[in-house]
C-alpha cells in the first residue's frame, strides 16, 4: 500500500544558525576529570552550516558571510549535512593562528588559504546534538571530519583537546609560544548559549573588546583611538586613549572609516572624559575594536592599551553582554 504524502518523514534540516555558547574569563583554570582543554585561537568565531554540499558562514552575531569564503565554501561540498561551531583563522609563518594575517586577508578579500578550526558539531544530518554531552559531540564530530575527503580536513581542522594535562603547565606552555591562551569545557556539558559555568576560557595577557567613540589626530596624521566599554548599567564609560598596535594599513584605513562617524559631542555617559581639543574627535559609536592591555587602572582607564583590528563580525551591543570592570 502507498504511503500518504502527508506518512513520508522529510528529513530534519539544520537552522541557518543557532545562538553561540561563549566561554566565561576566569584567572585560572579548572582541573580534574570532568574537564578538558582546548588552545584559544585568535580568529573570528563562525558557524558553518553544510547542507547538500553547500556551505553557509554566520558571525557570532549571525550575519552572512558566505560570499567572502569561496574556497572554504567548496571545501565543505563532501561533508554531511551538519552545523559546525568553531574559529575561523589565518596561520602565520610558524603555523600559528595570527589575527593580523586573518584582518589582512578579509581586508584583501584573499580568504583562499583561511582555516576553519571546528572544536563543536551541532547538528548532524539533522539531528539536534545540543543537549548531549560534549563528548558526545566530539566524537560525532571526530567521525564526520576523519570520513571527509583531503581538501575538507585541510580546511576544516579538528581541535585538539587535552583532558590529561595539568591546565596550569598547559596555560603556561601556551603563552610561551605566544598563543592567546586555553579553553576549558566539562566534559558532560550541554550545548547552551550565551555563557555559563561548562566553558571557561584562561588568556595569557588581558584582552578587551572596545567601542570606539573618537581619536586624536596630529594636523591630518591619525594618532590614536579613544575607546569606552559598558559598565554594569549599560553606560558607555570612557576608558582612555589607544596608543600602540597599528599597522602602517591601520593607519591609513582607520581616518577612512571614521571621519563619516565624526560629531560635535561625545557619546560617553560617565568616565574623565578629556576636554574637546582641535586634534581630538568624537564618533558615533560603531566601531568594535580588540585591544590587549595590561590592566584597568583604579578610575577605570586602560593602561597599556595596544590595538589588535577592528571586529566587524561584533556589534557594541553585542559587548553590552560582556561590559568591562
Amino acid at each position: 500500500m502507498a504511503r500518504r504524502k502527508q506518512d513520508i518523514e522529510l528529513p530534519r534540516r539544520a537552522p541557518q544558525f543557532v545562538p553561540f555558547q561563549f566561554a566565561r574569563l576566569v584567572k585560572r583554570p579548572p582541573s580534574g576529570p570532568k574537564w578538558l582543554h582546548e588552545i584559544k585561537f585568535d580568529g573570528y568565531r563562525m558557524q558553518t552550516r553544510v547542507e547538500g554540499g553547500r556551505a553557509s558562514f554566520h558571525t557570532r552575531n549571525g550575519l552572512d558571510w558566505t560570499d567572502q569564503f569561496p574556497a572554504l565554501a567548496a571545501a565543505a561540498s563532501n561533508l554531511p549535512d551538519a552545523l559546525l561551531d568553531g574559529e575561523l583563522c589565518a596561520l602565520g609563518p610558524n603555523g600559528y593562528p595570527n589575527f593580523s594575517a586573518l584582518r589582512s586577508a578579509l581586508a584583501r578579500r584573499q580568504t583562499d588559504d583561511l582555516v576553519f578550526y571546528v572544536f563543536d558539531l551541532l547538528f548532524d544530518c539533522g539531528d539536534d546534538l545540543r543537549s548531549y554531552a560534549l563528548t558526545v559531540r566530539k566524537k560525532r564530530l571526530r567521525a564526520t571530519l576523519d570520513a571527509a575527503d583531503d581538501a575538507a580536513r585541510s580546511a576544516f581542522r579538528w581541535v585538539d583537546q587535552f583532558g590529561d594535562a595539568d591546565p596550569s603547565a598547559l596555560i603556561a606552555a601556551a603563552c610561551e609560544i605566544g598563543l592567546e591562551g586555553i579553553v576549558s569545557k566539562r566534559t558532560d556539558g550541554l550545548y547552551k548559549a550565551g555563557k555559563g559555568d561548562t566553558w571557561l576560557k584562561t588568556k595569557c595577557r588581558p584582552a578587551q573588546e572596545v567601542v570606539i567613540g573618537g581619536w586624536r589626530s596630529e594636523g591630518r596624521r591619525f594618532r590614536s583611538l579613544i575607546a569606552g566599554v559598558w559598565d554594569d548599567d549599560g553606560r558607555l564609560r570612557y576608558a582612555g586613549r589607544i596608543h600602540t598596535g597599528y599597522s602602517d594599513a591601520d593607519l591609513r584605513e582607520l581616518p577612512a572609516l571614521l571621519e563619516p562617524l565624526e560629531i560635535d559631542r561625545h557619546a560617553f555617559e560617565v568616565g574623565e572624559v578629556p576636554k574637546k581639543t582641535r586634534d581630538i574627535h568624537w564618533a558615533r559609536p560603531e566601531l568594535v575594536a580588540e585591544i590587549e592591555f595590561a590592566e584597568f587602572t583604579a578610575s577605570g582607564k586602560l593602561r597599556q592599551a595596544a590595538f589588535k583590528g577592528l571586529r566587524p563580525d561584533k556589534s557594541v551591543e553585542d559587548l553590552k553582554s560582556d561590559p568591562g570592570p
